[in-house]
């Protein structure tokens, strides 16, 4: 369990587990100049000194991701990893604000992960469990934007080598494109 001293503060906070630390690094709610303290550390220390600390979402917030969502993305794939897999991208849906009359939504968005074994469709249910799909790489032979005129999402598309295609839809252009863009590196590596 870690204890946390942001820098210019008087108060410790905590206990968190390292899943809440990575989840408050991620969030920008401490930083890597923030001071940490566990039970086998003689004294506080900056994390940036303890631990390598690497934005665990490089870039995948720039896009307008919700980062919590991404954070629990790479987490639950992370539990699941297979050796040398690694997370390329993360996009996560774009779904309108509830109304007072709109029914209670059961599903947190979806989201898609790219990594350099396979893509990863993440269905997070608000009660019950996650619903998960995945895609090995050589089952994959490509992956299609669609975008409507004058829409700010569309639809990305993971063409399976049996003909089928997988959809995800209401994710923002800008996240489509690196999706595209990602999809066609990670693909063509697979391939060499």
């Amino acid at each position: 369990m870690f204890h946390i001293l942001r820098n210019g503060e008087q108060e410790a906070i905590g206990p968190y587990s390292q899943t809440e630390l990575v989840s408050l690094l991620n969030s920008e709610q401490i930083t890597a100049t923030d001071f940490v303290y566990y039970s086998e550390l003689d004294g506080w220390k900056p994390l940036g000194q303890i631990f390598d600390i690497q934005k665990e979402v490089p870039d995948f917030g720039e896009q307008g991701q919700d980062p919590r969502v991404v954070t629990e993305c790479i987490n639950f794939i992370n539990s699941r990893a297979e050796p040398g897999e690694q997370v390329h991208y993360v996009a996560v849906q774009q779904l309108p604000a509830l109304s007072l009359t709109a029914a209670v939504r059961l599903t947190s968005p979806k989201s898609i992960i790219l990594t350099n074994r396979r893509f990863c469709i993440l269905n997070p249910r608000l009660m019950g469990s996650i619903e998960f799909e995945e895609y090995p790489l050589e089952k994959i032979s490509g992956g299609v934007k669609k975008l409507k005129s004058g829409k700010d999402s569309g639809v990305f598309n993971i063409v399976l080598k049996n003909s089928e295609w997988v959809t995800l839809d209401k994710l923002p252009v800008e996240q489509l494109n690196r999706l595209e863009y990602f999809a066609s590196v990670i693909l063509s590596e697979a391939q060499s």
